[in-house]
């Protein structure tokens, strides 16, 4: 696979991880603070069914962004990826692990669901602003690449 080909299927992830994320968490905070008449057992269960398409874009972006990396023979010559890097790995994949713990363990093996459920809604806004400040920083990083 070619350098541009994979660099497609990058933002392809990134477009998945980042478009999931923002609205189906807006769309949480909306649920969880307005009366919708809604079940939220069933909202609940969808986003639980959307966060791993979310996880499934990131592992996609992720993988590419190794891939792009092994193409050009990257070799921490490229200063941006040096910043950029760090941001991905120390910040963004420690979440999406405890998103994926969160969503496919401990919330499905829980006895009281509404607890865990609350425990998630807490991690979500507790993430929410560092997640933001990273993904404006690796957004930055990789179209001005200074």
């Amino acid at each position: 696979m070619e350098y541009t080909t994979a660099k497609f299927f990058h933002l392809i992830g990134v477009f998945l991880w980042v478009a999931s994320s923002s609205s189906l968490g807006l769309f949480m905070l909306y649920g969880n603070f307005k009366d919708t008449k809604c079940d939220k057992h069933i909202l609940r269960n969808f986003y639980r069914w959307m966060t791993n398409l979310e996880i499934a874009g990131f592992v996609l972006a992720l993988a590419m962004g190794f891939y792009m990396l092994h193409l050009l023979k990257y070799r921490f010559d490229i200063n941006w990826l040096n910043y950029k890097l760090p941001i991905v790995l120390l910040l963004f994949l420690p979440l999406e692990v405890l998103n994926f713990w969160f969503v496919n363990v401990y919330i499905p093996k829980s006895q009281d669901k509404e607890k865990a459920y609350k425990r998630y809604d807490l991690f979500n806004y507790i993430v929410a602003l560092p997640l933001l400040v990273g993904g404006l920083a690796v957004v930055y990083l990789a179209v001005v690449k200074p």
